[in-house]
């Protein structure tokens, strides 16, 4: 059974990949404030970027997912070490990026053929780390370029939830156009790409953009609130867009989603 490594499992998408792999993989999970419910958890600490040597000498993972967050020359130094560990074995690194290495182009949304192009800091952090991983394994570095990611306890909507429940404004952009993922979507598509060894890029979210605000409604409706406070504001821009959208060809048919469907999970 193929070994596998997630850095960052106790985060939203960690957890979810570590569940979705667990019974297909011999699958080892770091984590650093929150410990992992899992048969192999390991502490990591991301300023303590030496220690991953020792991690992956006991593990010796084939193929290792990159969910980490934490300071950016920390996780470039750590990012080194992983090619350098993965290289020789021919190793493969499954790296989550982000809708945010385009956000220096927010009139329109992306696909996965067009060149990265950042403002944010967090977005050129990003497109440094896919430039690494590229030169350095080639293909098998397989990238993962993420929307706004939701699931049922994730903090994103459990801030939603807390701000209606104690009749608190929610705050929302009006003008800020998405695509969106859950967590359970993206570990079943992440896993089906490992298992039939897919490589390149994937834009992994729903198959259309929607309106940030109306999103939101949506799910709040579905809730049973109705009497909901908004604090609403506005990015530059008639319409800013921050969607990675999917090529219909790269995965299943069964992969394929919308917005309401993400909706009709939330709040099911």
């Amino acid at each position: 059974m193929d070994r596998i490594l997630i850095l960052g499992a106790s985060g939203l998408a960690g957890k979810a990949l570590l569940k979705e792999l667990n019974n297909k993989y011999d699958v080892y999970g770091t984590y650093n404030s929150n410990k992992i419910v899992s048969i192999n958890p390991i502490y990591f600490n991301i300023s303590e970027v030496y220690k991953i040597i020792d991690i992956l000498n006991t593990v010796k993972p084939l193929n290792i997912v990159y969910c980490l967050r934490g300071d950016f020359d920390c996780q470039i130094e750590l990012i080194n070490e992983l090619v350098k560990y993965l290289k020789p074995s021919n190793g493969k690194l499954y790296f989550c990026s982000t809708a945010n290495v385009f956000d220096g182009d927010t009139t329109t949304p992306h696909k996965k053929n067009e060149e990265p192009i950042a403002e944010s800091d967090y977005g050129k952090f990003k497109i440094e780390c896919e430039k690494i991983l590229k030169k350095g394994l080639g293909d098998n570095s397989i990238i993962f370029r993420l929307p706004m990611i939701w699931g049922k306890n994730s903090p994103r909507l459990n801030s939603l939830v807390t701000a209606l429940n104690n009749n608190e404004k929610v705050y929302v952009y009006t003008n800020l156009y998405i695509n969106n993922n859950t967590d359970v979507m993206l570990a079943k598509q992440v896993s089906y790409i490992i298992e039939n060894d897919l490589k390149g890029i994937f834009h992994l979210g729903s198959s259309e953009v929607i309106n940030y605000y109306e999103f939101v409604k949506k799910v709040i409706t579905k809730f049973g609130y109705n009497h909901t406070k908004f604090n609403e504001e506005e990015l530059p821009n008639d319409k800013y867009y921050l969607a990675v959208l999917p090529n219909d060809e790269d995965l299943p048919k069964e992969f394929n989603f919308s917005n309401e469907n993400i909706i009709f999970y939330l709040t099911s």
